[in-house]
This record gives C-alpha cells, sequence and structure tokens, in this order.
C-alpha cells in the first residue's frame, strides 16, 4: 500500500496547486488561478507514468492497461461522483442560488471545479494507481525470487511474501478488513512439471487459520509464480491477486506439494 499511497500523493501535487492557487485568488493574494505550470506538471506525471507501465510491460510481463473491468469501474465512480456534483449545482442554482453572491455559489466555477476533479480522478485511478500497485507487486516478485534462490535443495520452494490488508492503516474501518497473502511458488527443476501445493496458514501465536489447496500450475523449469487457488480473482489485474485471505497476519505457515510430468 505504500507504493499506491505515494504514487496517488505525487499525482493529486497539480491538483493540490490549483487548490492553492484559487485560495489566494479568494484571499486576495493573487488576480488568477495559476493554471498554467500545474497543467504541464500533470502532463508530464501522465507521460512518466505511461514510461512506467512499458517499462514494467518489458521488465515483467505485465499488461501495460488494466483490465475492462476495472477499467470501467473506475470511470463509474468518477462519473458518479461528478454526476453528484452537477445537479448539486444545477438545483442550488435554480432554487436559492439566484438570490446568493457569486462569492458563495458560482454555477461557473463549480463546473471547472467539476472537470478539474474528473480529469484530476481519471488521471489518480487509470494512472497513479495502477503504477502504485505494480511497483508493489514487482517487488513481491523480486523478494519471491530472493527468497527461491535461497532454496535451491528444494524443488518447489514456496514463499510468503506479502500478508497485509488492503486499506489505510489506523481506521476503523480497517481493523476489519482481511489480510491478503500472496505466496509465490518456484519450479527449480530442469524439466516442465505440473505442480499443486497445500498451504498451512498459522497466526503469529501459531494458531491455525486456514488450510487451502492450490491450483494445479504447470511450470516451466525456473518458472516462478504467484501460488493461485479459489480465492484468487483471476479476472483481476496481475497486481491485483493474491493467493488467499486470513482473518489475521499470517506469521507461519507450512506447505506440502506434489507434482507430476505434464499429461
Amino acid at each position: 500500500m505504500p507504493y499506491v499511497m505515494v504514487s496517488v500523493l505525487i499525482f493529486s501535487i497539480p491538483s493540490l496547486l490549483i487548490i492553492a492557487s484559487a485560495h489566494d485568488v479568494k484571499t486576495g493574494k493573487r488576480d488568477r488561478i495559476a493554471f498554467k505550470w500545474p497543467i504541464l506538471l500533470q502532463i508530464a506525471l501522465v507521460a512518466i507514468g505511461l514510461g512506467v507501465q512499458l517499462y514494467y510491460q518489458q521488465a515483467y510481463h505485465f499488461p501495460v492497461f488494466q483490465t475492462k473491468t476495472e477499467n470501467w469501474v473506475a470511470v463509474l465512480v468518477v462519473g458518479l461522483l461528478a454526476g453528484i456534483i452537477l445537479l448539486i449545482n444545477i438545483i442550488m442554482t435554480w432554487t436559492i442560488g439566484k438570490n446568493l453572491p457569486k462569492s458563495v455559489h458560482n454555477p461557473k466555477a463549480v463546473n471547472f471545479f467539476t472537470i478539474g476533479i474528473v480529469l484530476s480522478l481519471s488521471t489518480i485511478l487509470l494512472i497513479a494507481v495502477p503504477t502504485g500497485k505494480k511497483m508493489a507487486f514487482s517487488h513481491a516478485i523480486d523478494k519471491a525470487m530472493a527468497a527461491s534462490d535461497g532454496a535451491q535443495a528444494e524443488d518447489f520452494p514456496v514463499v510468503l511474501v506479502t500478508s497485509e490488508r488492503e486499506c489505510l492503516k489506523n481506521t476503523s474501518s480497517c481493523r476489519n478488513s482481511p489480510y491478503s497473502n500472496q505466496f509465490f511458488v518456484r519450479n527449480n527443476l530442469d524439466k516442465t512439471q505440473e505442480v499443486q501445493v497445500k498451504i498451512r496458514a498459522l497466526s503469529p501465536s501459531g494458531n491455525e487459520m486456514k488450510v487451502i489447496d492450490s491450483h494445479v500450475m504447470t511450470l516451466q523449469p525456473g518458472e516462478f509464480r504467484l501460488v493461485k487457488t479459489e480465492e484468487t480473482n483471476e479476472t483481476s489485474s496481475p497486481w491485483n491477486q493474491y493467493s488467499f485471505q486470513t482473518d489475521s497476519f499470517t506469521g507461519h505457515y507450512e506447505y506440502w506439494k506434489r507434482h507430476r510430468d505434464p499429461k
């Protein structure tokens, strides 16, 4: 999650600059809102973000864009928020807004504000968030590779890379959120194998939380990948996938595996 938060904060800078400039106009510190540099910065960030997507496509074979479903969810969120703001603006304009000074209710300013919200939020949901998640997932892959390198004696080492909540920490809603666990498995044999693993997840105190079987996976020699189970949403983007969820942090785990030559 820190990668996502940092990415979102960086992509929010242009909007924050415009808001600060608008505040200066309202307080009389400047005559007009400064749009030029924030817009140029936004364009530069979008270009950098797209460049990062291409890098991850080459380095980790991630798809450049999210799935169609994830894109539609983002569009619906932006559209719903914009629609609510515009509806309130119309109602205000045609009712009590007629008797209010423009310093209190300015329909034109609200429309420009809505356009800014749409552009900023679209950039965050379609570029910033996927970039942060790709960074986190690539880091998880690198950790899995390093851990599996240290277990060359095993034919199919299974490594727990992350066990974390997908929410903002220290919030009331986050306290009841499940932990998403990412396990990776690697084929250290010199031949292609069909592999299935059973994982027993334990809490830090050693209590059993879940025992689950993976799908049967076909692994090439030296290949490593995310362990997928019945809880893995395989229709989502790779960086949004996890092996399974537990109620508490996975402090320890055990695993068993079986393998065979592909049929």
